[in-house]
């Protein structure tokens, strides 16, 4: 009788978490149909005007959404490139300073990105004329890519590397190997850190706003910039739009590679 109580009382804190944490994005959403020019809840009626704001020249969202696209698609692709390389080192050969080299491919997790980000702006500022779009793309190329080597080695370390001799034995060749053996095992993990990246990239807003330049600013940077001087229900608009991205994804996150691998 005593678990069965317990059994309530734990069912009914995690219907008031998931409540209070859901509350504020179903008002978001409802009230970016609002008609009004303020943000009401409810709303006192229904229009899909402020996302048709949303793909306004004059609000520039769209340019910042390429932008951050560019960022985190690039970022997140060359980070692959050097994360898995870096993790299939550290966990094939042994080697002294081994986990000082994790460390090191994992230590932009334990540095605040404004800090980091204002060592790049005075090199920057020392270097001068660096294209926003370079300024940024080494900011978030440095500060996404302990996600990457993290989920790899995550996966790796558990790898039986004798696979590769077994393989090695039936004929296959050293690239055969690579492609057949280690990459399809570590797939899960490169999926998981890359969209992990990804997003930290896309969503990134202390970084970006300090390396950001007039001609080249991401998302998040316009969407403060519009608050800075309007507050109407284009920001829930465009906000509704985001979540319902982020809930795409982690659909495709559950199909493709399983959410547990992102708990592990």
């Amino acid at each position: 009788m005593r678990e069965k109580r317990t059994g309530w009382f734990s069912c009914l804190i995690a219907v008031l978490v998931m409540i209070f944490l859901l509350a504020p994005l179903v008002v978001i959403v409802i009230a970016s149909f609002t008609p009004t020019a303020v943000v009401t809840f409810p709303p006192k009626g229904f229009s899909l005007a402020w996302y048709a704001n949303i793909f306004h020249s004059s609000t520039h969202f769209m340019e910042g959404l390429g932008n951050s696209l560019k960022i985190g698609l690039l970022a997140t692709a060359l980070d692959v490139l050097l994360g898995v390389t870096a993790a299939l080192s550290i966990c094939r050969y042994d080697f002294k300073g081994k986990n000082a080299l994790l460390n090191y491919f994992t230590s932009p997790m334990y540095v605040p990105s404004v800090a980091f980000a204002f060592v790049l702006l005075q090199i920057y500022s020392q270097i001068g004329g660096v294209p926003g779009m370079l300024r940024l793309f080494i900011g978030h190329f440095v500060i996404i890519l302990p996600y990457i080597v993290r989920n790899t080695v995550s996966v790796l370390h558990v790898f039986n590397w004798t696979l590769e001799d077994a393989a090695t034995s039936l004929g296959a060749n050293p690239v055969q190997v690579f492609f057949k053996i280690p990459i399809p095992l570590a797939k899960p993990g490169v999926l998981a850190g890359a969209l992990l990246a990804f997003l930290y990239s896309f969503d990134e807003v202390a970084l970006s706003s300090l390396l950001s330049t007039p001609r080249f600013i991401t998302l998040p940077i316009r969407i403060m910039n519009y608050m800075e001087l309007t507050f109407d229900p284009t920001l829930a608009a465009i906000s509704t739009l985001l979540i319902l991205g982020s809930l795409i994804l982690i659909v495709l996150m559950e199909k493709f590679i399983g959410l547990d691998m992102f708990v592990k």
